[in-house]
């Protein structure tokens, strides 16, 4: 009878796997940090949510996950390198109004308070350069945040929901919406300025700007807010709670998008995240189990 203790599938990592993986995750996400150009108010944002990380901390993870959780961020990187390029290239080939299923912007316009303009026509100077900047940056930011984060944590699979429930799934996902309806955004219909300065000419504005319905901004940002519920941390529950909503908030506020965008946004969040639960499941009960 052989009395020999099982041998483990998976041992825990050792200590030079464990630095060669931070090395590696620091090194993408420096990448990504220069590539998107950040600045010192971007760093501090992800610093302060990262100070919440000792709660949802694995305290023995498998070398199994760090090794998974390293090989999708690299892949997740190499998506943020390169994608953005083709999706506007997609965009700007698509949105034109001969293509599209319906132009709602008259429509859009008859709908009481969808333009947000209880919102917006009251302008505080000061909260209106916040809410810029939050725009601007919130789109990557709030992914990035809970992804670093949960790699930090050495939980891939929780990694690998949250950029599956927000960008991977939901640009093929919208991608539909923005070719079949066009909805312009807000200001452009108005006739009011682009209050984000982005310099847009009118080729740029009736081509990109069309893409509103859903909104992306608020879907993603909704999709992390539905996950961040999920963590330990109570502290970080409350602070994804204030960002994900604020960057809700500035889509409208910067008349970027209609109300009818944002619940659209919402709705896509939901179907987002319902399948990147089903995407990961078995992976996190394969770790669990380890």
């Amino acid at each position: 009878m052989n009395d020999a203790p099982p041998i483990s599938l998976d041992l825990r990592p050792s200590r030079a796997l464990r630095i060669a993986y931070f090395v590696a995750i620091a090194a993408m996400f420096e990448r990504i940090a220069y590539l998107d150009d950040w600045g010192i108010a971007r760093w501090l944002v992800l610093a302060t949510f990262l100070c919440t990380l000792r709660p949802d901390l694995i305290a023995a993870p498998s070398a199994r996950s760090l090794r998974y959780g390293a090989l999708f961020f690299f892949g997740l990187s190499g998506a943020f390198t390169y994608l953005p390029e083709a999706w506007f290239k997609i965009a700007y080939q698509l949105n034109h109004a001969k293509n599209y299923l319906w132009d709602a912007n008259d429509w859009m316009q008859t709908i009481p308070g969808n333009d947000a303009g209880f919102l917006w026509r009251h302008r505080i100077p000061w909260l209106s350069e916040l809410m810029g900047w939050i725009y601007i940056n919130g789109f990557d930011m709030v992914v990035w945040i809970p992804v670093l984060r949960s790699l930090l944590a050495f939980d891939a699979p929780k990694m690998a929901r949250y950029a599956l429930g927000a960008h991977v799934l939901q640009f093929p996902m919208i991608m539909p919406f923005y070719t079949l309806f066009r909805v312009d955004e807000v200001w452009s219909v108005l006739g009011h300025p682009d209050l984000l300065r982005r310099g847009w000419d009118d080729a740029t504005r009736v081509n990109i700007g069309a893409n509103c319905f859903p909104s992306m901004h608020t879907s993603v940002a909704y999709a992390i807010l539905l996950l961040g519920l999920r963590e330990r941390s109570r502290v970080f529950r409350v602070m994804m709670t204030l960002y994900a909503s604020s960057i809700i908030v500035s889509t409208m506020y910067m008349e970027v998008h209609w109300v009818i965008d944002v619940i659209g946004g919402i709705g896509l969040a939901y179907a987002a995240v319902f399948l990147a639960d089903k995407v990961t499941r078995r992976w996190e009960r394969q770790v669990a189990e380890l």
